[in-house]
């Protein structure tokens, strides 16, 4: 992991703030049989990179990712070609 900060559209993310936003993304879509998927261990260590509004900005970006999901799991779109015309049927 890099130890120098990165900019993002003019903001700087350090990489501690990354990697808690990235393990929070995995926990989110990775089935846990055994109990929640996110444990307050990780939230815990989210909100310390983060304050209420982006948290949860965040977790509408996580929301916005499980939309499509389906979408491309189900539909299964062709790369490359145009909106409405990028499927096989």
């Amino acid at each position: 992991m890099p130890t120098s900060p990165h900019t993002l559209r003019g903001c700087v993310v350090e990489p501690l703030t990354q990697q808690s936003a990235l393990e929070l993304v995995e926990a989110v879509l990775t089935p846990n049989p055994f109990g929640e998927r996110v444990p307050d261990e990780l939230y815990a260590r989210a909100s310390a990179h983060y304050d209420d509004k982006a948290l949860w900005t965040l977790t509408l970006v996580i929301s916005q990712i499980c939309f499509f999901i389906p979408v491309a799991l189900i539909a299964k779109p062709i790369p490359g070609r145009a909106l409405g015309k990028n499927y096989s049927k």
